[in-house]
């Protein structure tokens, strides 16, 4: 899972739409993206509820913090194994390709990584 903000003076629609319109093909057009992953999605954050559940924890008492920068998102990378992830960002073709075009749209300084394991509880 990696999540970020929009470059500096970017705003959250263009920020959505450079990411899913220009670097996710950009992205899938690298051929270990596609041979190692599992399943890559977009997250954005919606403003509204997440303010809506700050009012609602302060009713309660509670302090609510967002986890992703404002108008940023978050994507969900899955593989067989963390290091089928990793060897993506050390690509070369990755590195040559898809990874410069991270400056149009990324506010560096905002970018968290967090490895971990999706556990199902409910599915519809």
């Amino acid at each position: 899972m990696v999540s970020f903000a929009p470059k500096e003076g970017m705003s959250a629609e263009d920020f959505r739409a450079h990411w899913l319109g220009t670097h996710a093909p950009l992205f899938l057009s690298v051929q270990i993206v596609r041979a190692n992953l599992l399943k890559y999605e977009q997250f954005y954050a919606d403003a509204v509820p997440t303010a809506t559940t700050a009012q609602i924890a302060a009713t309660i008492g509670q302090e609510s913090n967002s986890v992703l920068p404002t108008g940023g998102g978050v994507a969900l990378l899955e593989a067989e194994t963390p290091e089928k992830i990793l060897e993506i960002f050390k690509d070369e073709e990755f590195l040559r390709v898809a990874a410069p075009d991270q400056a149009n749209f990324i506010n560096h300084d905002t970018v968290r990584v967090l490895f971990g394991h999706y556990v199902t509880i409910v599915e519809a």
